[in-house]
C-alpha cells in the first residue's frame, strides 16, 4: 500500500478558509511514543522527568496540527509488537528513547539505526533485545509515505543513520518538500531536547498560528537560538 503524497497539515492550515474546522477535515492518525522506564533512577540513578514533558508537549502539539486519532504510549506500552503494528495506519510519528546507529545483523560496515522499546518497570534496556530496527520498520511502512517523524534520541538524525529511509523520508530538508524528519546528530541531553522541541513547536504555534510556516522555517528558527547543552544536537 502506498498512500498518496499530501501537503503538512500545517501547510494545510494555512492555506485554506475553512477555519477551525480544517483540523477535522485534513485530520491523519499519529503516534507519540516514550520510552520512560529506562530513564528512572533505578536505570540512570537519578529519575529524569524530561520524557513525560517532552511526551506531553509532542502530544499537545501534534494534535494542534491535526492529528487526531493520536495513539502511541509512555511506558510499558511502547514495545516492539505495538510499535510496529500500529506504524503502517500513521502520517506523524514522534519517538523519545535512547537511539544509535548499529551494525546491522549481518555485521560491519552495514549500519541498521534503532531505537530502544520501553523496558517496563521492571528491567532496565537491554540490547539487541530491546531494538526496534529500521529494516523491521521499513518493512512495517511498506513503502508508505509520512508527514512528519521526529526522533527525539541520539544520533539518529546523522548522516549515517538509516532511520529516515525507513519512513521514505529524505535526510535533507528543503522548505518545499511535502515530508519532514527531525532527528539529533550526535548525543543529547534530555533537557537539551526539550529546549529544542520547545522551540520547534513554538514557531509552529506562533501568532497568528500556521500563517504560512512550515516544519522546515520551524526547524532552522530553533536551530538559530543555539546554546544548548549538546552543542552538536
Amino acid at each position: 500500500m502506498k498512500r498518496a503524497q499530501t501537503l503538512l497539515v500545517s501547510i494545510l492550515l494555512a492555506v485554506t478558509a475553512l477555519g477551525a474546522s480544517t483540523q477535522g477535515a485534513f485530520a491523519h492518525t499519529g503516534d507519540v511514543w516514550t520510552n520512560s522506564n529506562a530513564f528512572t533512577s533505578r536505570c540512570l540513578g537519578f529519575n529524569d522527568t524530561y520524557p513525560a514533558q517532552l511526551d506531553s508537549l509532542a502530544r499537545t502539539q501534534m494534535a494542534a496540527l491535526g492529528y487526531s486519532p493520536l495513539g502511541g504510549a509512555i511506558g510499558s506500552g511502547f514495545n516492539t509488537t505495538a510499535f510496529l503494528g500500529h506504524v503502517l495506519a500513521d502520517w506523524g510519528v514522534y519517538v523519545h528513547s535512547h537511539g544509535d546507529n548499529y551494525w546491522a545483523t549481518s555485521g560491519a560496515p552495514n549500519v541498521d539505526s534503532a531505537f530502544l522499546q520501553d523496558p517496563g518497570p521492571n528491567r532496565c534496556n537491554v540490547l539487541p533485545n530491546d531494538t526496534i530496527r529500521a529494516s523491521a520498520i521499513k518493512s512495517a511502512t511498506r513503502g508508505s509515505q509520512y508527514n512528519l517523524v521526529i526522533m527525539s534520541t541520539c544520533f539518529l538524525g546523522s548522516a549515517s543513520s538509516t532511520m529516515p529511509n525507513a519512513f521514505q523520508i529524505e535526510k535533507v530538508k528543503n522548505n518545499t518538500q511535502r515530508e519532514f524528519y527531525l532527528g539529533y546528530v550526535y548525543e543529547t541531553y534530555d533537557s537539551a531536547s526539550l529546549r529544542f522541541e520547545n522551540a520547534f513547536w513554538s514557531y509552529i504555534s506562533g501568532s497568528p498560528p500556521y500563517a504560512r510556516r512550515t516544519l522546515y522555517s520551524a526547524f532552522i528558527y530553533a536551530s538559530s537560538i543555539g546554546g544548548y547543552e549538546s552543542p552538536n544536537s
